[in-house]
């Protein structure tokens, strides 16, 4: 897989070598959260702010990376994408994804709703050159890769397999036997007719290292719904971890599993 954002928005960052406090602290830009650590690769510890615009409400635009070289004391601004640069509560977290001394940057924008979108990049700074690692789109089109199936069974059963992955787990629904009897199953727990059940594929992602040595891999959260997103099934667990050579994130085959409820 090729880089998937190869365009002309990875490559727009600023320099500011004037005092921070005279661009991010202007009339109604909010610092959300700071975190410290070496981003460029030069064994220096840098500060990254992510800082955002807020008006009346607690809902926060146009959300961007502010990074002070710790060797240079000089200001970088990297955007994040106009259509995914929004949220109610937002984090930064410092890690290696690639394997290298310096960290990588990854955000979390919760934007709520009923599935509690939130949506997340991996940003490297290495060399103080902002590359996208991950993006929001691109989180979700990983985990179609997946070609998962939700299909209901007789006897209040829920099959959820993955062909990709040649496994299937079997779930039991029989605690919502009178919500599905008349819609769903009749009064012998028969299908009234074929029904299928849903993944959302935009996920929950959370750095972690199964390890505890090697470089952090994104641990993604799925959820599977029923016969509507309000109609929650469970999950399925799934890690995934870059590949410098390809520039792209592999699915780690020896975890996944489906948790209940």
């Amino acid at each position: 897989m090729q880089n998937y954002y190869s365009n002309p928005w990875i490559n727009y960052y600023e320099n500011y070598t004037d005092n921070r406090f005279n661009y991010a602290n202007r009339q109604n830009t909010y610092t959300i959260d700071r975190q410290i650590g070496d981003v460029n690769g030069d064994g220096v510890p840098d500060i990254v702010y992510l800082v955002g615009d807020k008006n009346q409400n607690n809902f926060y635009e146009n959300i961007r990376l502010m990074i002070q070289d710790g060797s240079t004391l000089h200001w970088y601004v990297v955007p994040l994408y106009p259509d995914y640069s929004m949220a109610f509560d937002a984090w930064l977290f410092l890690g290696s994804f690639t394997g290298f001394s310096s960290k990588e940057i990854m955000v979390s924008l919760s934007v709520g709703g009923s599935g509690a979108l939130t949506y997340y990049y991996v940003i490297s700074f290495y060399n103080n050159n902002a590359e996208y690692m991950l993006g929001p789109e691109q989180s979700a089109d990983l985990m179609q890769t997946l070609k998962l199936e939700v299909k209901y069974m007789n006897n209040y059963r829920v099959l959820v397999e993955s062909s990709k992955l040649n496994q299937s787990y079997m779930v039991d629904v029989s605690d919502r036997k009178e919500f599905y009897e008349g819609m769903v199953y009749n009064s012998e727990g028969k299908l009234i007719s074929p029904l299928e059940g849903f993944v959302i594929y935009q996920p929950h992602l959370y750095p972690i290292k199964t390890d505890g040595i090697a470089p952090y891999k994104l641990q993604a959260q799925n959820d599977i719904a029923g016969t509507s997103h309000a109609d929650r099934l469970g999950y399925t667990v799934t890690y995934w971890k870059y590949d410098r050579q390809s520039k792209s994130w592999g699915l780690d085959p020896e975890y996944f599993w489906v948790m209940l409820g």
